[in-house]
Parts: C-alpha cells; sequence; structure tokens
C-alpha cells in the first residue's frame, strides 16, 4: 500500500511538471489535489493515515515538488529535468542508471542541459532498457549543478508487465512486482544521536548508511515507545527511501515531548520484518 501511494502521489506532481505551462504535449497551469487524508485505514495516495502518521505519498510528494527536480517517464522511457526558480539552471549534468534486481548496474548514461526559468528541458535522455533485463529493476536519476553539487535525486521501480488496456490492473509501474518479496537486503547500519530539545519537541538525528553493494529498497523509519507502539504525530525530515551502494541519509525525527518517556526505533528494508534500534 505504501508503496502504490508513492508512485501514485509522485506520478500526479510529474505529471504537472513535464506539461505545466504547455512544455509537454499539453497546457497545464495547475493542479488541485484532493486525496489529501482520509478516514479510513489505508495509506494509498494519502499524505498521512487516518492515525496522522506520515506515509510514503507525503514524501514522494515533498521529493516530486523540489525547485530543480529530474524524473522519468513510464510512456516515453525518456528523462526529463524541471526548474521552479524563476533564473535559468545552465551547464547541469543529468545522469540515469539502471539496476536489475541483483543490485548489478547495467546502464549508465549521462548528458548536459539547460533548463529555462520555470521551465522543464524534457526527454533529455532516453533509456532503451536490454531485453533480457529482470522482470523487476530499478531507475536512479541525479542532477548536478555546474559546480558539481547534487540538486536532485530520484529513484522508480519498474516492471516487465505489459499493459493490456485500461480495464486492467498491468503495465511497468502498477503490476509484477512480485519477485520484489525475493530481494536480497543490503542491512544498512543505522545510528541515532539525541539532539537537544526544541520548540517542547523531542528530537534526534538518525543517520542511515548502505556500506554493501546491495540497493536498500524503500526503507521505513519508525519512532515506537517501550512496548512496539508507533508514537502517531511524529516528524520524521525524510523516510520511504532507496539507498544505492554506499550512500547515506541523514534524517531529523521530531515528535511531542513526553517527560521521562522511553522511545526505539523501528527500521524496515524491502517491506521485511523490522529490526530495532534501542535509544
Amino acid at each position: 500500500g505504501q508503496m502504490v501511494g508513492a508512485i501514485n502521489s509522485k506520478s500526479i506532481w510529474e505529471v504537472w511538471n513535464e506539461n505545466k505551462l504547455g512544455y509537454g504535449d499539453r497546457w497545464c497551469s495547475g493542479l488541485l489535489f484532493w486525496y489529501h487524508n482520509c478516514p479510513h485505514p489505508q495509506v494509498c495516495s494519502r499524505m498521512w493515515d487516518w492515525m496522522l502518521e506520515p506515509t510514503a505519498s507525503l514524501y514522494h510528494t515533498m521529493h516530486a515538488m523540489e525547485p530543480v527536480h529530474v524524473q522519468y517517464d513510464y510512456l516515453k522511457n525518456s528523462v526529463s529535468v524541471v526548474n521552479d526558480y524563476l533564473q535559468e539552471q545552465k551547464n547541469l549534468t543529468v545522469t540515469a542508471q539502471v539496476y536489475n534486481l541483483e543490485s548489478k548496474r547495467l546502464l549508465n548514461l549521462q548528458t548536459k542541459t539547460d533548463v529555462p526559468a520555470d521551465g522543464v528541458a524534457n526527454d533529455v535522455l532516453k533509456i532503451d532498457f536490454p531485453d533480457n533485463i529482470s522482470p523487476v529493476h530499478f531507475i536512479a536519476l541525479q542532477v548536478k549543478d555546474a559546480k558539481g553539487n547534487v540538486v536532485s535525486k530520484n529513484f522508480y521501480w519498474r516492471s516487465t508487465n505489459k499493459y493490456e488496456g485500461k480495464n486492467t490492473v498491468t503495465d511497468p509501474c502498477t503490476a509484477g512486482f512480485e519477485p520484489l518479496g525475493n530481494m536480497a537486503a543490503a542491512k544498512p547500519t543505522v545510528r541515532v544521536k539525541a539532539l537537544a530539545d526544541q520548540d517542547n519537541m523531542r528530537q534526534w538525528q538518525v543517520v542511515i548508511r548502505n556500506s554493501s553493494n546491495k540497493i536498500a529498497f524503500f526503507c521505513q523509519l519508525l519512532l515506537t515507545d517501550e512496548n512496539g507502539n508507533a508514537v502517531h504525530r511524529t516528524h520524521y525530515s525524510d523516510n520511504f527511501i532507496t539507498l544505492l551502494p554506499g550512500e547515506q541519509e541523514t534524517i531529523l525525527v521530531r515528535t511531542s515531548h513526553t517527560q521521562g518517556k522511553k522511545y526505539r526505533f523501528k527500521f524496515n528494508e524491502n517491506m521485511q520484518p523490522s529490526k530495532i534500534i534501542a535509544l
């Protein structure tokens, strides 16, 4: 459900990105997002669930709306770069990498591009997937500015499922993901550092590092009480993340201050049973 919510919400914003102000094959000047929250116990396409726990939809929406954003088109198998700044972005380096289910890199494509002010550079890269690619595979995108700083990263999961019509649940971003259940775990390290309270909120810095040669896919960090129950109304600066080999991510976690209460973290990788990190 979290994976469906992530790709569904991100796709909504990225369709707007591609077509903003007529840059794509249609004109789009705005977007109304009404799947905001839900009174029912579900996570699909809602930014937080009925217990006010942020869902994958929220975080993947957050990344889709960054001011300079790189994105992949499942229909055209192409990569575009969006610029929401009022200044042209010049001499950007765009990279697209394709990995199979065993985390082996199959393609490494790169190009240079400029993006107009408040505009889009569409289809700057075209991805031709190998015929023998694994039934489920991954696309990692990155953009660096002229100084070599990473300004955008994005990650997609794709299957070889064929689209069989509008009355079916088929296509490369909807079906055929059962092999993910057999994906090898990368087992990244997780380090937690308690920070000083701020605005009557307890907060921690959590560093997740993937030192293995495997992709750490769709990782969720969850703050719990000492009995293992989720602590609701907790804010994470990012979540439901994917780390390539050698990558690390720092997440700031904040929750309402409760004097004397004990906490711990659960960490889920590849949708597998979580491990407990005591504080």
